[in-house]
């Protein structure tokens, strides 16, 4: 019998839920080996109800799939994929025979999802046990944000900030702050190139995008002076370890974009900080310029999991009042005991020892995989974060090419607003080990991958 592919493993796979990020999404899988010939993919609207989307979306993407030769429904049978040989027209997948025996190792590697290495978060048990002794438990009445992880996340926030309240994962505490700033039909400027899920969030709240230019030092102000033309409601940016480039926010240019905003009082100010504390750089927000605007979300899945989904949110009062007001009129809130475990993890001496070794493997498998890069020519800046930023001739032909071989990058062009943007790889570095000489073994993939002319470029 044929394998159906499960709905939420797929689902897993894809970044932003728009039809050409899940054809891309799938098309990989399937170019990779990962998904096999024959595999049924999950029906339009299990998968579509699945996503949180529409299923003319998926739809749409499945007939991506099905024009590019990659799958094909039949009237009884479902949605099949027909395996990997079929080639998307104009790409010709490279000879399997490029690859040394010793690059192997690398085979069916997921490198396009900067998700946390979860051997270098801390055991939870300790921190659920400690948030089952917080005050209040089972209080009917509402606590946004226990004093308890009020008094741990102080310390490590950027300034005092007028008010604090709670959310569950990072994306979460972002959508929550886009809601209570912005409305459908509004303008919001954005750093580009930006993260794929925060770009998603705007099309789902049907927000236009105005990209803002950005480089290694944060957003450039004569850019956002520009997009401010636009008359946004908002300007959204990440305040460190920005993905895609790995840039970080500096104090210089934070004091700068503080005097371009000046201008403009009617524009809310919202910062990502979606890797957190795992992060090396400092986090300078605009909220010590601005305090009356800014609102800063603070994600910590990278930090201890995915499931103690809890994100602290910290700055100017009326937008911390309009999201708990929303979150009230919907009878939630953020679990005390989730809270307590969060207060727990930021302030014992093991679990904080254990953050400060991620840190430090983070920043070393990044290093190494740039320097392996560099040498090969690859022109990457230097940064932080749990990927890179690598530029390319054809971001495409790179994709398929290294994905026939089981290696799996992300997408640059998913990171841009527009299109005709310079070509880019993401290669996530999270899951890398730690042995330079694996890493570099990676680097040669990548190099041969990238490099490898495609074969109608002879015709």
């Amino acid at each position: 019998m044929d394998e159906w592919i499960d709905s939420q493993w797929l689902a897993g796979h894809i970044e932003s839920p728009g039809s050409d990020s899940i054809a891309t999404a799938v098309a990989s899988l399937i170019a990779s080996g990962r998904i096999g010939k024959g595999a049924r993919l999950p029906t339009v609207r299990d998968f579509a109800r699945g996503l949180g989307i529409s299923a003319s979306t998926v739809a749409a993407a499945w007939n991506t799939l099905r024009g590019k030769g990659l799958i094909e429904t039949r009237r009884r049978g479902g949605t099949v994929v027909l395996g990997k040989g079929a080639e998307p027209p104009g790409i010709s997948l490279p000879p399997r025979q490029w690859l040394d025996p010793v690059d192997v190792v690398w085979a069916c590697v997921d490198l396009s999802r900067a998700s946390a290495d979860p051997a270098l978060q801390p055991d939870l048990g300790p921190a659920l046990n400690a948030g089952l002794q917080v005050d209040h438990l089972h209080a009917a009445e509402k606590e946004h944000m226990i004093d308890a992880l009020r008094n741990a996340v102080a310390p490590t926030w950027p300034c005092p900030p007028q008010a604090w309240t709670t959310a569950g994962g990072g994306t979460e505490g972002m959508l929550l702050a886009l809601q209570a700033s912005t409305r459908p039909g509004d303008r919001i400027a954005i750093e580009e190139p930006t993260s794929p899920r925060l770009l998603g969030l705007l099309e789902l709240l049907k927000v236009e995008a105005i990209p803002v230019a950005c480089d290694r030092h944060g957003p450039l102000p004569a850019a956002l002076q520009a997009a401010l033309l636009h008359k946004p409601r908002a300007f959204l940016f990440q305040l460190r370890a920005q993905m895609p480039t790995g840039s970080a926010l500096s104090l210089e240019r934070r004091d700068t974009l503080a005097l371009v905003l000046e201008q403009h009082p009617e524009v809310v100010i919202l910062e990502d900080d979606h890797m957190g504390t795992v992060s090396t750089a400092p986090a300078y927000s605009l909220s010590e310029k601005l305090p009356d605007r800014t609102l800063l979300v603070r994600a910590y899945c990278r930090a201890f999991g995915v499931d103690l989904r809890t994100s602290v949110l910290g700055g100017a009062a009326r937008l911390v009042q309009a999201i708990e007001n929303y979150r009230s009129d919907r009878v939630a809130m953020t679990s005390r005991i989730f809270q307590g475990a969060l207060a727990f993890l930021l302030t014992d001496p093991t679990a904080k020892a254990t953050l400060e070794h991620a840190r430090a493997r983070y920043a070393h498998r990044r290093q190494a995989l740039a320097q392996a890069l560099g040498e090969h020519g690859f022109e990457i800046e230097e940064g932080t974060g749990l990927a890179l930023w690598v530029p390319v001739a054809d971001e495409t032909a790179a994709i398929v090419s290294l994905a026939s071989q089981g290696v799996v990058l992300g997408s640059g062009s998913h990171c841009f607003i527009g299109t005709g943007q310079q070509p880019y790889l993401r290669v996530a570095i999270s899951r890398l080990p730690d042995d330079v000489s694996q890493i570099r073994l990676l680097a040669d993939t990548i190099a041969k991958g990238v490099n490898r002319p495609r074969r109608e470029a002879f015709d």
